[in-house]
């Protein structure tokens, strides 16, 4: 790591006073706008002074400092992405109120620039502390510690398992289990893989008691196991680097007491074994960087595991596979000295899935998921515009009436889900659309470079809950979703404390500051690109490959999701924060 010094700003006293003064005002300012704290409201004085000290004290940590080479580079350009992201989603309410543009204006560039000075400031703050070396007290984990780290991981999870038995199954999950009996004919729409493996632990079940509930939970009990298993596993590699004892007791209590790890743990969700694939793949890549070395890989059951973990990762999810691609190159080259070993593997999962999502499928006839399910970021920008009511040409109408009622489309559209435009879609003339997508994708561009404010703000309105922190709008469900194949919850835990308990677990987030940020997945973002950043100037780069498959998920979902914030759609990210948070500990 290359150290520089940074000496003191030889800027007069009084310019950097004047310089110091602008940035808590502006900070201060920023500060009161997103609060709605009016001017004349003696917290603004009290916002003000706080900002002079943290930015003081900022000073004084970093201004003399013997710093890693290009600390203030990254850092900024951290503040700058955290400032873009978040004028990006809150702009419109950080006007002030006025009517004049020039009022609005100077609103928004105050807001913006006391944002950049706040975050930069808290971001070097933050890097210094993370700087401070820590004790590292861990040894590996004996047989009994692992079983004690797996069953206390499964006893947070048995109230919700009670709760919630056979397990929580929503319109999805019961779309799977109508395939995995013979109701209605299999199709890749969801994860074809994951509905084998429920079939089979279903009919295991099924075929031991004669019970259809039994079946289920047979399944979830099975997804528990994998899921308790991958989450000891990591503590374990943890323990076995290092890792201090409070931090591995912590990540426990992390994964067995919040309580969407626990729902998620007994719902019958793709979403749920992709995630935990993902950590697996992530820990086998963690095991080879601390085991290979420049005479290979000589540990063939990592390999195996390398293997299987990751060709889970590209099927048990749709955007998997992508995930998959976009680490590729990256593993590669920090395996580069045994490139021959890491690329065979590599391209044997990647050749293997394709193998089998295309011609495999395709000989067993498995329904593929229509066209218009890859469009969802595509579809609401042009609904954008049509629901805006801005001009078309006499072509541009013609083509989108052929896809769809145009009329309709205003009633429609939602700037936070996809499923209604795609629905209206698939129920009018998707095969249209199917059979001219180089038409319309020439539309599409057509009205992006007409409107490309109606396309920003469709965009950002349909992706910001995974890069802006926010509560997720969709967290959890629970139960049996209403159907008509035959399956009811049978509220095995009765009566109201259960239910009071459950209520209370899942209202906490939205009354209780800081616990309620562990629910955001902006904020899991934000935090995964910090630590990124903080492995980049202290740490071990190599190990930076480890963060690549979770910030490859969310930019996956950038491109494709259909729901605004999904928490199940970015459950890697949070499954994985715990290896996330402890490498900068141990990686130095």
């Amino acid at each position: 790591m290359h150290i520089s010094y940074r000496p003191k700003s030889r800027r007069p006293f009084g310019a950097e006073m004047i310089i110091f003064l602008l940035k808590s005002y502006f900070a201060a300012f920023a500060l009161c706008n997103i609060g709605g704290i009016s001017p004349a409201n003696v917290l603004s004085v009290f916002i003000f002074c706080g900002m002079m000290l943290l930015f003081s004290h900022s000073r004084q940590l970093t201004g003399s400092s013997l710093l890693p080479e290009k600390f203030h580079l990254v850092c900024r350009l951290l503040a700058l992405l955290y400032m873009l992201f978040y004028m990006a989603a809150e702009h419109k309410r950080l006007t002030g109120g006025f009517d004049s543009r020039l009022f609005r204006l100077f609103f928004v560039l105050a807001t913006a620039a006391g944002l950049y000075a706040l975050f930069l400031s808290c971001i070097r703050i933050l890097m210094l502390l993370f700087s401070r070396p820590a004790r590292l007290d861990g040894e590996p984990l004996s047989g009994k510690g692992k079983a004690l780290v797996f069953f206390c991981i499964l006893a947070g999870w048995l109230f919700w398992f009670l709760y919630n038995y056979p397990g929580v199954m929503t319109p999805d999950s019961i779309s799977q289990f109508s395939q995995a009996t013979g109701l209605i004919a299999y199709s890749s729409h969801h994860s074809l893989i994951h509905t084998l493996l429920f079939q089979g632990f279903y009919s295991l079940g099924h075929a031991l008691t004669g019970s259809v509930n039994a079946g289920i939970a047979c399944y979830i009990v099975f997804q528990m196991l994998v899921l308790a298993g991958v989450e000891t596993c990591c503590v374990s590699l943890l323990a076995k680097s290092g890792l201090p004892r409070f931090l591995r007791a912590l990540w426990v209590a992390f994964w067995a007491l919040l309580p969407y790890n626990g729902i998620y743990a007994v719902t019958m969700w793709k979403d749920v074994l992709f995630s935990a694939f993902v950590l697996l793949y992530v820990l086998a890549l963690y095991r080879l960087l601390e085991t290979s070395d420049r005479n290979g890989i000589r540990r063939p059951r990592l390999l195996i595991l390398l293997f299987v973990s990751g060709w889970f990762t590209c099927m048990l999810r749709s955007n998997g596979i992508y995930v998959f691609i976009f680490t590729l190159p990256f593993v590669l080259f920090t395996f580069r000295h045994c490139l021959k070993t890491m690329a065979a593997i590599q391209l044997s999962i990647l050749l293997l899935a394709l193998f089998v999502k295309g011609p495999v499928f395709g000989y067993f006839a498995v329904a593929s998921p229509h066209f218009t399910e890859s469009l969802s970021i595509p579809l609401q920008q042009v609904a954008r515009v049509v629901t805006e009511k801005r001009p078309l040409t006499e072509g541009q109408t013609n083509l989108i009436g052929q896809i769809v009622d145009v009329s309709l489309i205003p009633e429609y559209y939602d700037p936070v889900i996809s499923d209604p435009i795609k629905a209206l879609v698939i129920y009018n003339n998707a095969d249209y659309l199917s059979s001219h997508k180089g038409e319309f994708f020439r539309l599409w561009l057509e009205l992006g470079l007409t409107y490309p404010r109606d396309y920003a703000e469709a965009f950002i309105d349909q992706t910001k809950g995974y890069w802006f922190p926010a509560p997720a709008q969709l967290r959890t469900y629970e139960g049996m979703s209403p159907n008509e194949v035959g399956l009811s919850w049978p509220h095995l835990l009765r009566g109201q404390i259960p239910v009071k308990i459950s209520e209370i677990l899942l209202k906490m987030p939205d009354f209780l500051p800081v616990y309620g940020i562990l629910w955001s997945i902006g904020a899991f973002t934000w935090l995964m690109l910090f630590l990124a950043a903080f492995q980049l100037l202290y740490g071990e780069r190599r190990y930076l490959l480890l963060y690549l498959p979770f910030i490859a998920t969310i930019l996956t979902l950038l491109a494709a999701t259909p729901v605004a914030s999904d928490l199940r759609y970015a459950y890697p990210v949070f499954l994985g924060m715990p290896l996330m948070l402890s490498i900068p500990v141990l990686k130095r």
